[in-house]
């Protein structure tokens, strides 16, 4: 696959419940605007609007070989009612964004399964052929693999990584770069034979690899490329974003999604958008990134790739001018961010991937308002912190972040203010070299974590897992103490 690509991605809602807006014309500007640059792009349609005849007549119309549609699959009343499920939206509400009702989650699989046949169905009553590409904030495993065993999905993509925002959870996952998703957990990699759902995920929709983990104060709105927000208008932060994922290493790949919801309205996003588009544009004509169409990029990825790939965002600059860097890593078997604050270094989080851990909904049905999706914590930053007790991996003082180079499908963090030292991200492990010790601080964990010899064993939501320290590992008032054998401390991720 093309190593560095961009999705211009927008998804289309019939209704807007919460307050007045005109859903068509932004719609209209973002055909136009891309039609301009000539991008090949993605639309996304939600079920009410496939029942809209201005929408209908509109992509009929200038629908061509540029243009990709897919579903949006939300849920509304007339998809639920059609196949003979109440809508338990609030009054008013013909779409909601309550996990219950707004998203598959909350229904039984059987009525999954009928809520997609029928979206599925009517969309290709419209179009004449069935979707191959399907987003929304959230799917479920369950929901994901009925489609790909019963349509052709080229490619899925969903919420990024974010903590109870629209009450809406996913934390642990891929923090870029496509992946196979488990049958058991949609943002787990699949690691068994036979455990995997077919077609790759990709995570809408440009995520900040510094800031969206944890906001500055100043900060409005998501810190994402989305161009209703701050960062995603404000063109110095733009370039920022675009250097980051198209210039910096990435390792398999660098993939990337943008756009918008019309439910903003154009008044909102329309400057950022168009001010987007034409600086992804001089960096497509220039050679930097390719536009794709989402599902064309799904197609490569299954080419290119039998498994979930190594990936990595390094940001080595700091768009708010705080200093901060971040580096995020992320395999089949768990995920890493090396971060800078304020010259101090240290990891910030590690999750595990486990394929046997699966998601909440699965086969029950989110009862609630909002929903989680989550992986196995080894070093979380931010949901351990407790008053006055971060929790984090920390190098020792004067040990610096330095330069980042790709070594086949590793990543190697030089450390300066040692003697060539470095962290070394591989599939199966992290290897710290140059350090005479590493600090973890344990804040206050979700996690039972329990010191048997080298070995930390973890108990989360049931579930045990372990972290092998190839080195020494002792307690201390802070959590623990690792040092080095042979100049090297190991974390290696170990299944129970």
């Amino acid at each position: 696959m093309n190593k560095r690509v961009m999705n211009l991605v927008n998804f289309v809602r019939g209704c807007e419940p919460r307050y007045p807006k005109d859903l068509y014309t932004p719609v209209v500007r973002q055909i136009e605007v891309n039609a301009r640059y000539g991008f090949d792009n993605t639309f996304l349609l939600q079920y009410d609007a496939m029942q809209r005849e201005d929408f209908r007549v509109l992509f009929l119309e200038k629908r061509d070989e540029k243009m990709e549609l897919g579903v949006w699959l939300e849920m509304c009343r007339e998809l639920t009612e059609k196949v003979g499920i109440p809508w338990r939206g609030r009054p008013g509400y013909d779409w909601d964004w309550y996990v219950d009702p707004g998203f598959l989650m909350a229904y039984e699989p059987n009525e999954r399964e009928m809520l997609i046949d029928e979206v599925f169905r009517r969309f290709r009553e419209i179009f004449g052929e069935y979707p191959a590409v399907v987003g929304s904030w959230l799917l479920d495993a369950y929901s994901m693999n009925y489609m790909c065993e019963h349509y052709s999905i080229k490619a899925f993509c969903v919420c990024r990584e974010q903590h109870a925002v629209d009450a809406y959870t996913l934390w642990g996952g891929y923090y870029n770069g496509g992946y196979y998703a488990a049958k058991s957990n949609m943002l787990c990699p699949a690691q068994r034979d036979g455990n995997a759902i077919e077609a790759p995920i990709f995570r809408m929709l440009g995520i900040d690899p510094i800031y969206s983990y944890e906001k500055h104060s100043g900060s409005t709105g998501c810190c994402t490329l989305e161009p209703t927000w701050e960062s995603g208008h404000t063109a110095s932060t733009v370039d920022w974003y675009l250097r980051t994922y198209y210039e910096n290493p990435c390792l398999s790949h660098s993939e990337v999604t943008t756009g918008q919801e019309n439910s903003f309205g154009w008044e909102c996003f329309g400057e950022g958008y168009m001010m987007q588009a034409e600086k992804i544009a001089a960096l497509r004509d220039k050679g930097v990134l390719t536009v794709e169409k989402l599902g064309d990029t799904g197609e490569a990825f299954k080419k290119a790739f039998s498994c979930s790939e190594p990936a990595a965002i390094c940001a080595t600059e700091d768009w708010h001018g705080e200093g901060h860097k971040s580096v995020w890593y992320n395999c089949i078997n768990y995920r890493a961010n090396l971060f800078v604050e304020e010259g101090r270094l240290f990891f910030r989080d590690v999750q595990m991937f486990d394929d046997r851990f699966a998601e909440k909904y699965l086969t029950r049905p989110a009862g609630t308002w909002d929903a989680t999706y989550e992986n196995l914590p080894i070093v979380d930053g931010y949901l351990w912190k407790g008053k006055d007790r971060r929790c984090a991996l920390d190098f020792p003082e004067g040990v610096a972040m330095g330069k980042i180079t790709e070594d086949g499908k590793d990543l190697v963090v030089a450390l300066d203010g040692t003697a060539g030292g470095a962290v070394r991200f591989s599939e199966k492990r992290i290897e710290i070299t140059g350090v005479e010790a590493l600090i973890f601080s344990m804040g206050s964990p979700k996690a039972k974590i329990e010191l048997c010899g080298d070995r930390l064993t973890y108990t989360y939501r049931d579930f045990t897992y372990h972290l092998d320290i190839a080195g020494g590992i002792a307690a201390s008032d802070a959590g623990f103490v690792l040092t080095p054998e042979n100049g090297k401390i190991l974390l290696i991720f170990v299944k129970a």
